[in-house]
């Protein structure tokens, strides 16, 4: 199944794609089947186990059998990210040798993990909002994995079981405080957690609609004109499942964690005005506009993109 989540009347509500079109499954299963209490929330689907491919697809039937679909069908959903509360979401750094290559960077022999803020997420239509001192900000397009089953020290080989499904991320980075970090050893946290700077969606795809994520065709457009493209895994130096198996290692991995694999080679300076779509053959199209900041960053000078800190004094 294709999910996502919406805003219903002030409150989350989970979407499916079906031939009618979205069709909002939180309220479909409250008729169809009263006794999963799961379906308002996709991490709590997630959680709970349950098979939502079956349940969902049985209860589109239902009503599609009693001609009551159309009362479910969403026109134009208010998207939202479609795992609201994921308890974790990692960044996989450097996982494609032409990004090393172009970013004048060495190849580790670890995948080089760091955090994305559930804060920072954006849905689908969603704004990217540029901070308000001049900065290089770049798109990272990105596969995007969402652990099924909470899982530690698993191996490779087994890996592929404990995957729900696959989305895209874009792990928006500030380059000049990211380059400006990475004399101090600590690259990425900062440079990557701005507010708004982790757009995920539109969908999540389950693992039984979509098995197998290699060779998935991969691009980015901006307003309209592609500016690259790849392979959503051929080219990866660690792939989906060695990835999860690593980080089941050193952390304890969680049902409805988010892994964004890392990104590929390419042009990727995006700034205020454009209007960005990240697609990923099987998942679909993630759309956002880029926009200037909204209001001042009361602790930061606004003349330099790596200046120093405002600061009170007593």
């Amino acid at each position: 199944m294709k999910l996502m989540t919406f805003d219903y009347h002030g409150t989350p509500h989970v979407g499916v794609a079906a031939p009618e079109g979205i069709v909002d499954l939180t309220r479909a299963m409250e008729r169809t089947h009263p006794h999963v209490r799961q379906s308002h929330s996709l991490l709590a689907i997630i959680q709970s186990g349950i098979d939502i491919d079956t349940l969902g697809e049985e209860s589109l039937a239902r009503l599609r059998d009693a001609g009551a679909l159309d009362e479910y069908v969403v026109a134009n959903p208010a998207w939202l990210p479609p795992i609201l509360h994921p308890p974790k979401i990692l960044g996989l750094a450097l996982n494609y040798q032409e990004h090393i290559d172009e970013s004048n960077l060495a190849f580790f022999n670890e995948p080089i993990i760091f955090p994305k803020y559930a804060c920072t997420m954006v849905g689908h239509e969603g704004e990217i909002e540029l901070p308000p001192f001049p900065q290089d900000v770049d798109e990272e397009h990105e596969l995007a994995m969402v652990v099924g089953r909470d899982c530690r020290h698993i191996r490779p080989s087994e890996a592929a079981d404990y995957v729900f499904g696959w989305t895209i991320c874009n792990d928006v980075s500030a380059r000049n405080r990211q380059f400006e970090r990475m004399k101090m050893g600590q690259p990425y946290g900062y440079a990557k957690n701005f507010a708004s700077f982790c757009p995920l969606g539109p969908w999540v795809v389950t693992r039984r609609e979509l098995p197998d994520v290699r060779h998935l065709k991969m691009s980015v457009r901006v307003n309209g004109k592609v500016t690259r493209s790849g392979d959503s895994s051929s080219g990866m130096i660690f792939d989906p499942y060695e990835t999860l198996a690593y980080c089941s290692d050193y952390t304890p991995m969680e049902a409805g964690d988010v892994i964004s694999l890392g990104t590929y080679s390419g042009e990727k300076r995006i700034v205020e005005g454009d209007v960005l779509e990240l697609e990923i053959e099987g998942i679909g199209v993630l759309r956002n506009r880029v926009v200037g900041a909204k209001r001042p960053w009361r602790s930061f000078t606004t003349e330099t993109p790596i200046g120093p800190l405002v600061r009170e004094k007593p």
